[in-house]
């Protein structure tokens, strides 16, 4: 039987990137086999966890035994007062406390046996590439290959802690501080400028396989719904700059699809409270999504 070699990469999307892994299980079933992973924000987390050896049934045991409301895990001074939300903002510029990523998906890899980017490194590359918005820098990072600019080996460096970075929602999360000899940089979300990094295989030559991505769909904007106030104005030019069209920038478009997963729009990227229904509807998503794909375009590469 045929092993169809492929790239992945995933858009972030909170807790909707609980699709991918339905998308991830239609995949292998059609014996594709995945060499590369990259991902922005939660895309970061299913690519790490795939790179990392995580088979598709084990990614849906690992959805079913999480409490995802383990990430709502406020900072001490959110904690207080009647005002600790905003004085948390104003401290930790977050409300709640992104180690708790790190931590989760450090176990994770731990069983796997990989802690940092040496462990997957393959003739010193890294198959898997995470985004990263350096905000301070106003740059955005692949890591680990832009961990040189920090003076930083890329080999040394925690898989766990790229990926909380790349988490990190602006506000919702406290952002973690890369420091550079006597400076340093706030990292965040990589979404803030990337978040469907459909380009990131094809920055210095033609693709060494095909690449697939997994893009959620886009909700409706507010302003097409006949909202016309400020806010709905403001919120639309947000997800206007947020999700651009980044195909724009590859260049071998014949060898990248695009995989866009549709939901009922009524879960939210932060719902980390859903319960088990919930779940199995994102996952069963992602999965029908690509099924339907492949079945429609007959695509083989």
């Amino acid at each position: 039987m045929i092993v169809l070699r492929i790239d992945l990469v995933f858009e972030g999307g909170g807790i909707l990137g609980i699709t991918f892994v339905g998308a991830y299980k239609a995949l292998i079933e059609k014996k594709y086999e995945v060499v590369r992973c990259a991902g922005t924000s939660a895309g970061s987390i299913v690519s790490a966890l795939i790179i990392a050896g995580y088979r598709p049934e084990e990614l849906a045991e690992l959805i079913a035994i999480t409490d995802f409301k383990q990430f709502l895990k406020k900072t001490k001074l959110a904690k207080t007062f009647l005002v600790g939300k905003l004085l948390s903002l104003i401290v930790h510029k977050g409300i709640y406390n992104s180690n708790c990523i790190e931590k989760w998906i450090y176990q994770l890899l731990a069983k796997k046996g990989i802690k940092t980017f040496r462990d997957i490194m393959v003739n010193d590359e890294s198959p898997l590439k995470i985004i990263v918005a350096d905000v301070t820098k106003r740059k955005m990072l692949i890591l680990p290959d832009d961990l040189k600019y920090y003076h930083i080996k890329p080999e040394d460096f925690l898989i766990a802690k790229a990926v909380r970075m790349s988490c990190t929602i602006p506000y919702f999360y406290t952002p973690l501080k890369m420091y550079n000899k006597e400076e340093f940089s706030y990292c965040v979300d990589g979404g803030l400028l990337s978040t469907y990094p459909i380009w990131v295989f094809d920055i210095d030559k033609k693709p060494l396989r095909p690449v697939i991505g997994f893009k959620i769909q886009d909700k409706v904007s507010l302003t097409s719904l006949g909202k016309k106030n400020i806010f709905a104005y403001t919120q639309d030019i947000i997800d206007a700059c947020i999700n651009k069209d980044e195909m724009m920038y590859v260049r071998t478009k014949a060898l990248v699809k695009t995989i866009l997963i549709n939901h009922d729009n009524k879960i939210k990227a932060t719902d980390f409270k859903l319960d088990d229904k919930a779940m199995k509807y994102l996952s069963d998503c992602g999965y029908i999504a690509t099924n339907n794909f492949f079945n429609d375009n007959h695509i083989i590469f």
